[in-house]
């Protein structure tokens, strides 16, 4: 370790915790300091391979001076909760994705981050796949004019064995479901290109996993403030095994359609007087115990933009506000499918202060 560098605990050695400590290796700058988990074996295996300390209670690392950083990859409904502690106990808040499962619980991490002056920040790590930087560079140029068209499929498979792996899968207290939970880096990046979101609509079902809480399939139709549609088809119920992740992008000037099953391939190109890219190629999809994969890897990138940023070479690529934006066309698309209406942005009244976990388990096809 050298002066300069910054002291991540990493909170939750699961599947993409132990991703996160891996990654940490490889980022100049960055030392994992701690590995902490409820499970004391999984903490001590964390640990040895990242040849620091290991406990089981978070409070041990919120009262460590040395740490700088909490990297947060527990359940989804506890990334508020953690979010607000570490900052509150002076340490800057990584957090894996969703921001959290409420509006109100973003709105307590953004209050926590205001309060305190630490630095909150976000893994969306898909923003750095070769093909969606190449889609977004056309967008900031300008060269596809007016976007009126945005349309995305996430077509995947989760097993029954994968909710059985990890009790929290699958509920709505600290999963959240299919939309939370795989498709949020889909809803980002969505409004990442569409802008400000005004109105959605949603459809939502539980098709094919009767032993969970939460939805597993769902269309949503969003409205943005430019007059731009966006419409997205998502399900963990594909039969088999993941079929496709893509975002497709049309312009006046322009047609982009990022593809294969992990935003991973630039599969269309149609942009006027601009040659189709040679690209470098991406990380490989992440893959999990069981056999299945998620988006791809570059937990590396997101890594080292928060190292970079504490240095004060960089500023967040990801911060609070944005992360509430997805959290709040998520909560708004679980409200329109429930009460079966369409839901105007920005949420007021009962509608800001929805919480899933309340909500009653989605119904399941016969």
């Amino acid at each position: 370790m050298s002066e300069g560098d910054v002291r991540f605990a990493v909170i939750g050695y699961g599947n993409i915790g132990s991703r996160h400590v891996a990654f940490l290796s490889e980022v100049e700058g960055a030392v994992v300091h701690y590995v902490c988990d409820k499970d004391e074996e999984r903490a001590k295996k964390g640990a040895e391979m990242a040849g620091c300390r290991h406990c089981t209670d978070i409070r041990e690392v919120l009262d460590d001076d040395d740490v700088d950083v909490v990297d947060i990859c527990t359940p989804s409904g506890l990334h508020a909760d953690m979010s607000v502690m570490a900052m509150e106990a002076g340490k800057h808040a990584l957090s894996e994705k969703p921001m959290a499962l409420s509006l109100k619980d973003a709105d307590r991490v953004i209050e926590a981050e205001r309060r305190t002056g630490r630095k909150y920040f976000l893994v969306k790590q898909n923003r750095y796949n070769p093909p969606v930087a190449a889609l977004r560079e056309m967008l900031d140029t300008g060269r596809m004019g007016e976007v009126f068209l945005i349309s995305s499929d996430v077509f995947w498979n989760r097993r029954r064995s994968y909710y059985e792996d990890s009790k929290w899968r699958g509920t709505l207290e600290l999963d959240g479901g299919a939309l939370f939970t795989q498709s949020s880096h889909f809803v980002d990046l969505i409004i990442w290109i569409g802008g400000k979101p005004v109105r959605v609509e949603a459809f939502m079902e539980n098709v094919d996993h009767p032993y969970i809480e939460t939805e597993d399939t769902g269309t949503i139709r969003m409205e943005f403030e430019n007059g731009a549609v966006a419409v997205m088809n998502y399900t963990t119920a594909a039969f088999g095994q993941n079929l496709e992740g893509s975002i497709t992008v049309l312009g006046r000037k322009g047609s982009i359609k990022v593809g294969g099953k992990y935003l991973n391939e630039l599969t269309e190109w149609n942009v006027e007087g601009v040659e189709r890219p040679e690209l470098p190629p991406g990380r490989p999809p992440n893959t999990y115990k069981g056999g299945y994969q998620g988006s791809m890897s570059n937990h590396d990138k997101v890594l080292r933009n928060v190292v970079e940023t504490l240095r004060g070479n960089s500023r967040i690529a990801v911060n609070s506000t944005e992360g509430r934006l997805t959290v709040e066309v998520m909560q708004a698309a679980h409200i329109s499918a429930l009460e079966r209406r369409p839901v105007e942005l920005p949420l007021r009244g009962k509608d800001e202060d929805f919480e899933l976990s309340r909500a009653p388990p989605f119904p399941r096809r016969k």
